[in-house]
This record gives structure tokens, sequence and C-alpha cells, in this order.
């Protein structure tokens, strides 16, 4: 098995190489944005709502969500 590296030429290698540092991109990526936590504003202030602030808000927006589709029909 080992005899069919040998064999390989210079774009082979090239491939390989490229599809190896591709696959380290993606794995970095996926470290660096879970090593961040929140990004953004609106995450950071969302932590601050309690859970029933959270709910009533999305208790309001469902049941405007409701009405915009009865006034479509």
């Amino acid at each position: 098995m080992l005899h069919l590296l040998f064999d390989w030429e210079y774009p082979h290698w090239m491939m390989m190489a490229g599809a190896i540092l591709v696959a380290a991109g993606f794995i970095g990526l996926a470290f660096h944005r879970n090593r961040n936590g929140p990004v953004n504003e609106s995450s950071r202030a969302q932590e601050s709502i309690t859970p029933t602030e959270r709910l009533k808000a999305m208790r309001e927006s469902a049941s405007a969500s409701e009405q915009q589709k009865a006034k479509g029909k």
C-alpha cells in the first residue's frame, strides 16, 4: 500500500495537500466560532431577558403573525 504513495506525481501531491489544508481550515473555523461565544450585541441583550419576558414576546409575535395571516385571507 505504501508503494502507491511513492508512485504519485507532483499534481497528486498538490491535490492531497490542498485537501488537507481545506479540512484543517474547516476544523479551525469550527473551533474559532465555538470559542468566542456570543458574537453580536443582540444575543447579549437577549441573555438579560428573563424567560417569562421571552415567552411573552414569543406569544405576542405569534399572535401578530396570526392576525396578519387572517387579514390576508
